[in-house]
């Protein structure tokens, strides 16, 4: 009947569960399934003539992470009739009614025109929800709640690898407004957002320096230095290292938070005032032509320009700041501590090859 890639991106093994029971659920159809890790560095394979490739990603920002989208866009061209479809993984909480499933935004949407401008025929969509893991920011469903959502998850994911043995093209209907502004919002996410939340990310007293959090980072986004982790701007905010970590070591920082929101309000403040200023001053007080347009684009400059300086020498100063035995303590301290942390049933990941 043909074959099927499923291409999978998992950071805490949501995404890799669903991915499974759907290639289950296409073997027992009669197709020949590969499954293609993407969160361990594997490249997606020259498709066969009418083969379908599936993408089951986790949804990070409402958008497929920036490893899928580049992976995406570098895939091979599609041969005559490639189909493709994406399952985007979706974080469900509990609400006083019952699950409250995961949305996805504009996620499929800008994963199948990637793969649609590689010559692929789009097949389906659909959002997939299992336990929230976004660690980082929010406590992770336990115990009955949290098994209840993972019922619902494979019940979902069970469900779209019906619809694609089935050929009834599936997809998630979105609105015109999700269409634009949530491909920019995930947009955003993956160019700058993802960078500025590992920031966030400390390693406290509890840390054993074993370095698993680096070796299974699928970005390559965590060195160890001096026995400890520090993470670079190449992080996709997977939320694996904090919920890998065997001594759940790993937390978000309250005060690199409050010293980072503060940074950019300022900066948004003050960056119009300064491009105003500037421009007052190249335009020797007698106005500057389009002054609106110009201030607003300068603005922008400036405001990026701090950012360039918060994701490299601020954070130097940062770091060296929590390595001081007087401010370690403080730098340490946030309300993660207090989380559980959460893997999917049976998950461990791959290393990537190169680590």
């Amino acid at each position: 009947m043909g074959d099927a890639t499923i291409a999978v991106f998992s950071g805490t093994g949501n995404a890799a569960r669903a991915a499974g029971i759907m290639a289950d659920r296409l073997r027992a159809a009669g197709l020949a399934v590969t499954t293609v890790d993407l969160a361990a560095g594997e490249a997606l394979p020259e498709p066969s003539a009418g083969g379908l490739l599936v993408v089951c990603s986790s949804t990070l920002g409402f958008s497929v992470p920036y490893t899928v989208m580049r992976a995406l866009r570098r895939a091979p061209r599609a041969a005559a009739g490639s189909r493709a479809a994406v399952a985007c993984v979706c974080g469900s909480t509990m609400g006083r009614s019952g699950i409250i499933g995961g949305w996805s935004g504009a996620a499929s949407i800008a994963a199948l025109a990637a793969l649609g401008r590689r010559g692929y025929r789009a097949a389906g969509s659909a959002d997939v929800s299992y336990p929230e893991n976004w660690t980082q920011a929010s406590p992770p469903a336990a115990g009955a709640d949290r098994d209840a959502m993972i019922a619902r998850g494979d019940a979902e994911a069970e469900a779209f690898g019906e619809s694609l043995v089935a050929g009834d093209g599936t997809f998630l209907r979105r609105d015109p407004l999700t269409r634009s502004l949530g491909r920019f919002v995930g947009f955003v996410f993956r160019v700058l957002a993802r960078r500025a939340l590992a920031r966030l990310f400390v390693a406290d007293g509890a840390c054993t320096g074993c370095g698993l959090c680096a070796d299974a980072c699928p970005s390559a986004a965590i060195e160890m230095r001096d026995g400890r982790p520090a993470w670079s701007t190449a992080c996709s905010a997977c939320n694996r290292c904090i919920n890998l970590c065997p001594a759940a070591a790993i937390q978000t920082s309250t005060a690199r938070l409050v010293l980072v929101l503060g940074l950019n309000a300022a900066a948004m403040l003050a960056a119009p005032r300064a491009a105003d200023a500037l421009l007052a001053a190249v335009g020797g007080g007698s106005g500057w032509p389009g002054f609106g347009l110009a201030s607003f684009a300068l603005s922008l400059a400036l405001y990026a320009a701090l950012t360039v300086l918060q994701l490299g020498p601020l954070d130097a100063l940062l770091r060296a700041a929590e390595r001081s035995r007087a401010l370690r303590r403080i730098f340490v301290a946030g309300p993660t501590r207090r989380f559980p942390r959460y893997l999917a049933p049976g998950f461990s990941p791959r290393i990537p090859s190169d680590r």
